[in-house]
Order: structure tokens, then sequence, then C-alpha cells
């Protein structure tokens, strides 16, 4: 019978507790099916009331831990792998209408082989195949370093690391530059991968507050008095889970804590090409401090994984040594693919096509969900939809798959022990047409119609 071992008591003992049994689910303490002790046992095991245990119980059971039915007592519903990682791509596009990845529109009529041949034929070719430096080759920083001045950031090509997509950039800010049990700094709903990559690297991450544009100045304040905060991570122009989106003068606000407390800025912008139109990157007000990450993947396409970072000098030779230390040096042909695109003017063309469909796609789920609470931005990419009253966001995540729709709940995004918003992140980037982009959205119009006393899956 379960029984845990560590309690951290500097938090609301329920609370406590169901953090411990979502960590014993992590470690595989806990496994999928297997009964929870019953509440009165494991109130006299830790030594608490049985209100206590009720409580953790209910709290577990709206992370989306456990379930329990009247006779049959209480059950783990899903390992961790399921309930806090994002899911895996699916091997059919037709198993699942997905609406959970973010993923990249595709663009079938772009055909990459003259591109490849000219690489392949080119007379550098050799270079490429070589080791080059971990910076990344002379050529690509000097485009790179004109790209990101639509960003309304003066990059030096000196400045700019060619980075193995922009999940190698963030993992390289978290070696290179924080030590374990630092902390940074996030939005109290925040990108899972930035979360896991924290957890790796062993960061504290301090949930700041929100509202409808992203994180909250004061809020943001009062953590750095309270603690010794050293970084802060945010996505300013297209904030992913909640598609907030900073005004100016929010940027000019928090760029003033940055630069009294001295915090380092990783800034992430890969969705930032869907609104680009007067939205100036946050590192342009904090230079010194601002690190900015262009991820190309959403841009472009996936499978070339190259992100163009501007770093302040002052870090510029630790973020090197990491990037030798992890990979020795981006996929240069990858590199090389990318630079071509931005040097011809495809690129371009192909952010104006994206950001035609994400419109398109955005207008139709707008009228499909006519009558619910969401969030979005001008050619967001998802949505950010609020529950009706009633509903357990991790149920309707369950119920949604259950009807071959995948969703994300807020919890996947939840930055500490509070409960997130009772809410879902709708993507629209997966689906590959606008049948099937209809088809989802109308299965969970009508699922959000439905009582969720009745609808709500039970073990």
């Amino acid at each position: 019978m379960w029984n845990p071992k560590i309690i951290d008591t500097d938090k609301v003992l329920y609370v406590a507790i169901a953090d411990a049994i979502e960590r014993d689910i992590r470690l595989g303490i806990l496994e999928a099916n297997e009964k929870m002790p019953p509440q009165r046992s494991l109130a006299k095991t830790i030594g608490v009331n049985l209100t206590t245990i009720s409580r953790a119980y209910k709290e577990a059971q709206r992370r989306g831990l456990i379930s329990g039915t009247m006779g049959s007592g209480t059950y783990v519903l899903q390992d961790d792998r399921k309930h806090n990682a994002l899911p895996e791509i699916l091997k059919s596009d037709d198993e699942i209408i997905e609406f959970g990845l973010v993923g990249g529109i595709k663009l079938h009529d772009y055909d990459l082989s003259n591109l490849l041949k000219d690489v392949a034929e080119d007379d550098q070719l050799s270079t490429l195949l070589d080791y080059v430096p971990s910076q990344g080759l002379q050529r690509h920083r000097e485009v790179a370093a004109k790209w990101l001045c639509q960003y309304g950031l003066d990059a030096d090509p000196d400045s700019i690391v060619i980075c193995a997509g922009a999940m190698h950039a963030i993992n390289c800010c978290l070696l290179g530059l924080f030590e374990p049990g630092d902390r940074i700094a996030v939005d109290a709903l925040t990108f899972t991968g930035f979360k896991n990559a924290a957890q790796m690297n062993h960061i504290k991450l301090e949930p700041i507050a929100m509202d409808s544009e992203g994180m909250i100045p004061e809020s943001l304040e009062a953590m750095c008095r309270r603690h010794s905060i050293k970084g802060i991570y945010l996505m300013p122009n297209m904030q992913n889970p909640t598609a907030t989106v900073m005004s100016n003068e929010r940027k000019q606000a928090i760029a003033e804590i940055i630069r009294r407390y001295d915090l380092i800025l990783i800034e992430d912008d890969i969705y930032n090409f869907t609104n680009l139109t007067n939205r100036t990157a946050l590192s342009a007000l904090v230079p010194e401090q601002g690190i900015f990450i262009c991820g190309t993947s959403k841009v472009l396409f996936p499978g070339l994984r190259i992100a163009f970072t501007a770093i302040p000098e002052r870090f510029l030779d630790k973020m090197i040594q990491t990037v030798t230390s992890t990979v020795w040096m981006a996929p240069t042909i990858s590199a090389e693919l990318v630079i071509r695109l931005v040097e011809s003017g495809v690129a371009d063309e192909i952010i104006n096509r994206k950001r035609a469909v994400i419109a398109h796609r955005l207008q139709l789920a707008k009228r499909a969900l006519e009558g619910f609470t969401f969030q979005t931005a001008e050619n967001s990419v998802f949505l950010w939809l609020e529950l009706p009253e009633g509903w357990a966001c991790a149920d309707f995540e369950s119920l949604a798959l259950m009807n071959r729709v995948r969703v994300i709940s807020a919890y996947k995004f939840r930055v500490g022990s509070q409960s997130p918003p009772n809410a879902i992140r709708i993507s629209l980037g997966s689906v590959k047409d606008d049948e099937q982009l209809m088809k989802g959205l109308n299965i969970l119009a009508r699922l959000l119609k439905q009582d969720p006393f009745f609808a709500s899956p039970i073990m």
C-alpha cells in the first residue's frame, strides 16, 4: 500500500500530499490502474486528519492523476509520461485529430530538391561536411544578423551563435549560464519544453502571475524581492500557451525590472513571425542582458532544426563553450539550407503563406467556438479556451481524447503548486486540412455543451 516517504512540509499539507502522489507516479512508485489507499487509512499512516487527505485526493483528481468511484475505491489514472509530457507524434494522421501539438503549418507545394541539389553541387560542400567553429560559419551569422533586424535587434554577426533549434539554444542557456538550484522567473503558465529543460538542469522555476498581456510586472518585482532570482524566461510577442501579446508599455515595465535586478533574460520568440508587425523584441530594450532565440522550425521546416541566437558579449564565450560541449556545432548543411531560403526571399514567401493559412484557420475556429470564452491573438496558431463551469481541464482532455481529438490541459503548462485555470490549449497547426479542422472543432463544441457530471470519464 502506498506510503509517501517524503512530503514537502513547507507547503500546505493537502497540496504537499498531492505533489507526493504526482512525484511517485513520475518515479514509477505508483503505477497506472494501481489502487490508492483508503482515505482514512492514509490519514492514519501520515498522521493527518481525514479532511486533509480528502482535499489531497480531490486536488490529485483535478490534476488528472487519480479517479475514484463510490464503492470501488480510488485508482491511478495514468503515468507521468502521459500526464506531464506532450504527446508523441502520431504514426497516422487519421488516427486522432491533433489539436495538441502546435506543429508546423505544412505547405505541400514547396519542393526543396533543387535547393538540395544546388548545395550538393556547390564548391563549398566539403566545408559544410567538415568541422566548423561552434559559433557557426561567418556567412551564416551575417545573414542571421540581418534577419534579426526585423525584430528590432541591432545584432552584430559576432554576437550570433547558430544553435541546433530553439530547444538546443534554451538548454545551452541553462547549462552555460545557470547553476543547479538557481531560480528563473516564468509565467505561471509556460512552455512545457522549458519546464522540462529546467527540471533536467535542476533549475528552480518561480511562477509569476499573468493577465491579458502576460507576466504582471508588480508580481515579478515582488518575487525578485522575496527570492534571489537569476533569470527570466518569456515569450512576449506570442506566449505559449495563452496567446497573450505584451504591449510596448508592458515590455518597458518588465525591462526596467530586468535591469534593476540584473536578470538574465531568455527570450523565446519562435511564434513572433505570425504577428510581426510593430512587435519589438524585449531583448532590444535590455541589450546587455537579453538572449534572443529565433528558432526557424515553425517559420520554415521542423526538420532543419536551426535557431539564430543573439547573445550579449558577457555571455558569449560560455554559450559557445556549451554548444561545443553539447553538439560541437549545429548541423551545417541545415544551416546552409536555412540561409539560402532567407537570401533568396523564399523564407519571406513561406512566412506570408503560413500566416494566410493560420489567419484562415483562426477565423474558422472562432466561428466554430462562438459562444465560448477563449483568448487568442491576431494570426495566433493556438487558442486558450476557458472551459464552462463544472469542467476540470484534465477530465476534459481525457474526454476529448476518447472522442478522437487531442487537446492539452492547463496542468501541463502550470508552474508551482497552485491549481491552474480550467482551460485547454487548442492548436491549429497540425491538422492536415479544413475538413479535419472543422470536424475536430465541432466535436469539441459538442463536448463543451454537455453536462460535465454526465460527460466526465469515470474509472
